[in-house]
């Protein structure tokens, strides 16, 4: 039964959850019922202890029997399924969830030092501090006053030595605070700096076209960055944004217009981080590790659960990656 917002089906009854918790030995025994071949019973039943039956069912998805139109989640393995297709689907996620962190780390780091670099050599040591130098006046003056907690909270050696020796400005300068501050913080920071210059020499040094498309990238690599962060699923995870259009990119990348919502899916970040890290530090092999997870991991007919067009072998920056 569907619902809707607020726990009311579709005919406006009320619900109410009814599901008893199961014992190991009972998640495995309900596995089995539903058709998943499991040789090693006990082995099943510790990967159950470690990973969890509600984690590991997501990746039971793709090895279900279709519902036909209109009928619910069947809940019925395909015939041959076994526990071990499941558990390397799950694994091959945990793999590519530390390539893509490792990826998005070194982007965010480059960005953060880059922008506080700028920052600094225009506006002086404590750039962040001067409302002049953002966009709106009252977003800033929020946003600083949540850095100035986080740091009267921090207990990072570079800040306490901070309040320790100085007594004004109240804050350490750009580029110690923003060791502190998130993906996501970051972007809105960059977002809402005024000054154009500094970003666009920025989004020059990621090979990105304009200020505006580095700030959409920022934006989109957050949530897959978080995603990455609390080991949450990366393999066909719908992305509650897309890439924009980037003409220098289009080689690589799926159309954000693509049919079946395929931007919406992993590929063009993973393609685009590929092409940020080329651009960044010529010669990386990160590109080819991915190349290399994907070929000896993950069965070919997965790939299109990601977003990836058939033809995207041929395409740049994964024969970039693929060099020795």
């Amino acid at each position: 039964m569907m619902l809707k917002p607020g726990g009311l089906s579709f005919w406006g009854w009320p619900m109410h959850f009814d599901k008893p918790p199961l014992s190991l030995a009972d998640q495995v025994a309900l596995w089995r019922s539903r058709g998943l071949q499991v040789a090693d019973v006990p082995r099943a039943g510790r990967y159950l202890d470690n990973i969890g039956y509600y984690r590991l069912s997501a990746y039971c998805l793709p090895f279900e029997v279709l519902p036909a139109p209109g009928e619910r989640r069947q809940h019925q393995f395909i015939p041959g399924t076994t526990f071990e297709q499941v558990l390397q689907l799950y694994i091959f996620d945990r793999k590519l969830r530390l390539l893509v962190i490792e990826a998005i780390e070194r982007l965010e780091v480059a960005v953060r030092t880059r922008w506080a670099h700028a920052m600094s050599l225009r506006h002086g040591a404590h750039a962040h501090m001067d409302s002049a130098c953002f966009k709106d006046p009252g977003w800033h003056a929020k946003n600083l006053a949540n850095l100035a907690r986080d740091m009267e909270n921090s207990t990072e050696t570079f800040v306490v030595h901070y309040r320790a020796t100085y007594t004004s400005p109240v804050l350490p300068p750009i580029w110690a605070v923003v060791e502190t501050m998130s993906l996501g913080a970051l972007s809105h920071w960059v977002k809402n700096t005024r000054d154009n210059v500094a970003k666009q020499a920025i989004a020059n040094s990621l090979g990105l076209p304009t200020v505006e498309v580095m700030e959409r990238v920022l934006h989109v690599l957050t949530p897959i960055r978080n995603a990455c962060a609390h080991h949450s699923r990366l393999w066909n995870r719908r992305l509650p944004m897309k890439l924009p259009h980037i003409k220098r990119q289009a080689s690589n990348l799926v159309p954000p217009e693509s049919p079946h919502h395929q931007a919406n899916y992993l590929y063009n970040p993973l393609a685009l981080l590929a092409a940020m890290l080329n651009t960044m530090n010529p010669g990386t092999t990160w590109a080819a590790r991915l190349v290399r997870l994907l070929d000896t991991e993950l069965p070919a007919d997965r790939l299109s659960a990601m977003g990836f067009p058939q033809d995207w072998r041929i395409r740049p920056v994964w024969q970039e990656g693929n060099k020795p």
